[in-house]
């Protein structure tokens, strides 16, 4: 059973129980009948956008492109009053007339197998004899294909796309019409051909699309990435989706933003491409190899081997990577934290420091020892706040390094928390410092580390929801994982008595 296909089924029931006409469509009907997975599913109805956001008033709705976007029950569905299109050209739709009936919106569809109509009992509406073309394993468009094509360039990487997921044929006169109509394709954005790009190059029978799309010629009609269309065609080896366009991005000398997003990762794939750009030849320093991390190393010069720019550099790459005296920031034996308890309010430079520590460790400049770390970052303070803050902070009594022990983990028993003494800070003479005092400020740091954890675990486990909620995507996820990151430090501050010493502190250390 297909939980999606089932959902849709329930919300065409919904729809026809409201008195409206309503059928599932396109290519969900098409890959549901192959018995492929699905990615969306489209419903075509009578009833108006309006109509369907009063009928699911109760979800989640997105108005897209004409359509309304529904988050029903885990899924997204794709929902669309019938219509006809008149074209004023490529592109360009002069006139959209919504209808009442199912044959208008399957005749504005572009391929026959698209244009199936499913029922909640599974029956199906094929106007236009798609389940033969899927039992042929033929694209063929609805109509004269020139047309077609003209309306909507787009169609051709449709195509390209159905082949290289269902590795079907193209019937002849619709491919004759693909070759003759490829310069409209010119006419487009990258933004606009990239969702249909991203699942060509991912498809199972992609070399098969690969090679049907360069012995047409249509590849020269795709800007930046023809060149990498070619090359692979005439020395074909599976690749990743990444690989394929750090190649044709490194070719053309710079990373491409909108065809970068069929990339999963787009900002990974920029540190990669630039990685490549900056060293053709792969001999990358310890700095590259630590900050950019040994996969993104390893991949670009994977990219300049394929482009005849670079030999094969792996061992050495990852050799070079296990020589490092620290791999990860986690193995530097004076943390994040124990800079940031050392500089107390004087943090407007710590980043800065920070990083000067890990490239002098990294070059062999600074061993990576607790104490002498520890003696650089109160040289480094002399630099940017002068002598007499140094010293002032250097008074006090060197703490344990954080990273020694982890700190345990305590049950949440809040009726039972302890009372926290009052914390005298690093400012006072040290001589008047007693025991008690310094093992209240050695726990205040260790609770400040458990802080974080717990704040990093509620963060993450809510980005997860959220995303499969469909309510984050790619960059959103920074600024609501710093919101969400700021909230749960607040709230648990403020309502759990083992942490609120650490807001009293800070309150002490603010009114200074």
């Amino acid at each position: 059973m297909n939980e999606h296909i089932e959902l849709g089924k329930e919300l065409l029931k919904i729809l026809i129980g409201k008195g409206c006409e309503a059928y599932m469509i396109g290519e969900a009907v098409c890959y549901y009948i192959l018995g492929l997975p699905i990615r969306e599913v489209e419903i075509a109805t009578s009833a108006t956008a309006e109509m369907v956001k009063g009928i699911f008033q109760d979800y989640r709705t997105e108005d897209e492109n004409g359509y309304v976007r529904l988050y029903y029950r885990g899924y997204d569905f794709l929902i669309g009053t019938f219509k006809r299109v008149d074209y004023r050209d490529d592109r360009t739709p002069l006139r959209m007339h919504y209808s009442k009936n199912l044959h208008d919106e399957v005749s504005a569809r572009d391929f026959t197998i698209n244009s199936i109509a499913m029922s909640p009992a599974e029956k199906y509406t094929d106007i236009y004899r798609g389940y033969e073309d899927l039992q042929k394993k033929r694209i063929k468009t609805i109509g004269n294909p020139k047309t077609r094509f003209e309306e909507n360039p787009l169609r051709i990487l449709t195509a390209f796309r159905f082949v290289s997921e269902l590795g079907f044929k193209i019937e002849k006169r619709t491919f004759n019409a693909m070759r003759k109509k490829a310069k409209l394709l010119l006419r487009m954005s990258p933004e606009a051909m990239v969702k249909e790009m991203k699942r060509i190059l991912e498809g199972d029978h992609f070399k098969k699309a690969l090679f049907l799309l360069v012995d047409s010629g249509i590849y020269k009609r795709i800007p930046v990435l023809k060149h990498e269309f070619k090359r692979l065609r005439n020395k074909y080896r599976p690749e990743t989706t990444d690989i394929f366009l750090g190649c044709a991005f490194v070719k053309a000398g710079e990373f491409n933003a909108e065809w970068g997003q069929a990339s999963e990762d787009p900002a990974r794939l920029a540190e990669i491409v630039d990685l490549a750009l900056a060293n053709p030849k792969g001999n990358f320093n310890s700095e590259d190899l630590f900050f950019k991390g040994l996969d993104i190393c390893l991949e670009a010069n994977r990219i300049n081997r394929l482009l005849n720019k670079s030999k094969k550099k792996d061992k050495q790459i990852q050799a070079a990577f296990e020589n490092l005296p620290i791999k990860t920031a986690d193995e530097l034996a004076f943390s994040k934290n124990d800079l940031k308890y050392l500089l107390k309010s004087y943090d407007a430079y710590d980043e800065i420091i920070y990083e000067n520590i890990l490239r002098k460790v990294l070059l062999g400049e600074l061993a990576n020892n607790y104490q002498e770390i520890r003696n650089f970052a109160f040289e480094s303070l002399k630099t940017y706040y002068g002598e007499a803050v140094a010293q002032n902070l250097s008074a006090e009594p060197a703490p344990a390094p954080t990273v020694a022990e982890e700190p345990p983990q305590q049950d949440f028993v809040h009726d039972a928390a302890p009372e926290i003494p009052v914390y005298h800070d690093g400012f006072q003479n040290p001589g008047s410092e007693s025991l008690e005092e310094k093992v209240r400020r050695l726990e205040l740091q260790n609770l400040e580390l458990e802080l974080n954890r717990v704040v990093d675990n509620l963060t993450a486990q809510n980005i997860e929801i959220l995303a499969e909620l469909g309510y984050v995507r790619g960059a959103e996820k920074i600024l609501v994982t710093r919101e969400l990151n700021r909230f749960y430090r607040n709230l648990l501050t403020s309502i759990d008595p083992k942490y609120q010493a650490l807001k009293k502190y800070q309150e002490r250390i603010d009114s200074k």
